[in-house]
């Protein structure tokens, strides 16, 4: 039957029948969303239980892929985590960040060798670092050593101890580390980088790393940048954990929980720069080439380049920038007997251009000081002739100015118009 006919049979308007019809297909699209946002809640509150923290939308969409197989984007993911009212843990900003404190790089007591370049291969850049956190009612502070390797975010050695010296921290999370992966870390040209702690710059852990083989390199000081993987590492774990290891009644009990935490990370965190999986899944597939999943995130995988490609990629990659790395570091000059390192010449001349452009910067400054200056004490005699004026003022003169248009009346009080922006 026709609409239009139906409708008249039935009493009703073509528009009214859409306008029901449009109400009723809205509220059963309502209906299904409500059902689906909250079986969506329910899984974002089984990550959270399981990370032990609130993720960002990028580890949250990792998630989502692994544990569930569902591909949520990151957008989604930000609206759930709105609609929750749950925040992400997220790092406070490094104070020391884009501060010119650090100093000249040939002051460096053994250099910075790696260069900021990470992620030249798994197990070739070791990090290391040392942060407090504090437990007990007291908040008793205890240290913990770590060594990272920075391609994978693995934790390949730990200790946590009330003291920090070397024998009593460091020595022990490198034993750790060497237990476990001595075979893995033989290979040439393995970086170990580190601030310039007083225990990484120790002739005793100097020795010991240099018997075993390893590059040592040694972040500027006070420069942050040098080692901000495992100085982003520790914010995020100090984010995410701090608070909870406040609660420790003992320090047994907050070096159980730190341990835990280290665990979980290598063996259950999905990382999304890791393509979804944790540090220890990643690491086998960088050496192996085998995908422990069956898709990328909702894409096949055999729609996507093979492994075995992707490594070579990276290696090429890797290679390209040792060569560049070596061009500035002066070591293609080993074969016409120059030692390595940069050209003297050029490192002093581009100290002189730095300090010339201070010096500019700080003349302009000085002009400019200058002027104001000289624009100020010109105001100050005027305010002062201004007072003088004032104290000379009959008392009718004196209630007459407490009206702001009687100032404009008289020139002796005109340098007000030149304090524009001080108050």
């Amino acid at each position: 039957m026709d609409l239009t006919k139906a409708c008249q049979m039935f009493g009703v308007s073509r528009n009214g029948y859409y306008t029901w019809l449009r109400n009723t297909t809205d509220q059963e699209k309502k209906e299904q969303k409500k059902e689906t946002d909250d079986a969506l809640h329910a899984k974002v509150k089984e990550i959270v239980q399981r990370l032990g923290s609130v993720p960002g939308s990028r580890t949250l969409s990792a998630c989502f892929h692994r544990m569930f197989g569902m591909c949520i984007g990151r957008k989604r993911c930000r609206h759930l985590l709105a609609e929750m009212n749950l925040a992400a843990n997220k790092p406070k900003k490094d104070p020391y960040k884009h501060q010119a404190t650090h100093d000249h790089e040939y002051a460096n007591p053994v250099g910075n060798r790696l260069n900021r370049d990470f992620f030249i291969g798994p197990r070739k850049v070791i990090l290391t670092d040392i942060t407090y956190l504090y437990y007990g009612p007291a908040l008793e502070p205890f240290y913990v050593c770590v060594f990272r390797d920075a391609y994978t975010d693995q934790t390949l050695g730990r200790y946590a101890s009330t003291k920090m010296t070397v024998k009593d921290l460091v020595q022990p999370a490198y034993d750790n580390m060497m237990q476990k992966y001595r075979d893995e870390l033989k290979a040439p040209q393995v970086f170990l980088h580190s601030d310039q702690g007083s225990q990484y710059l120790s002739t005793t852990f100097r020795q010991l790393i240099s018997d075993d083989g390893f590059v040592q390199s040694v972040s500027g000081r006070g420069n942050s940048l040098d080692n901000s993987p495992m100085e982003s590492f520790f914010a995020r774990m100090k984010t995410e954990c701090l608070s909870i290891v406040a609660m420790s009644n003992d320090f047994e009990t907050a070096r159980d929980l730190v341990y835990g935490y280290l665990e979980h990370y290598d063996t259950k965190r999905y990382q999304y720069r890791l393509g979804g999986l944790t540090p220890d899944e990643f690491y086998v597939y960088v050496t192996t080439g085998v995908y422990p999943c069956e898709s990328y995130f909702g894409v096949f995988a055999e729609n996507l380049r093979t492994a075995d490609q992707l490594i070579e990629e990276r290696k090429q990659k890797a290679e390209e920038k040792k060569k560049k790395q070596a061009k500035e570091r002066g070591e293609s000059d080993k074969e016409q007997g120059i030692p390595a390192g940069k050209d003297p010449l050029r490192v002093v001349s581009r100290d002189i251009d730095l300090l010339e452009r201070h010096i500019k910067k700080w003349n302009e400054f000085k002009k400019t000081c200058e002027m104001q200056l000289k624009h100020l004490n010109d105001l100050l005699q005027k305010a002062e002739a201004a007072r003088e004026f004032i104290k000379k003022a009959s008392e009718e003169l004196r209630k007459a100015l407490r009206s702001r248009e009687e100032w404009q009346k008289h020139p002796e009080l005109s340098y007000i118009y030149g304090m524009d922006g001080l108050f």
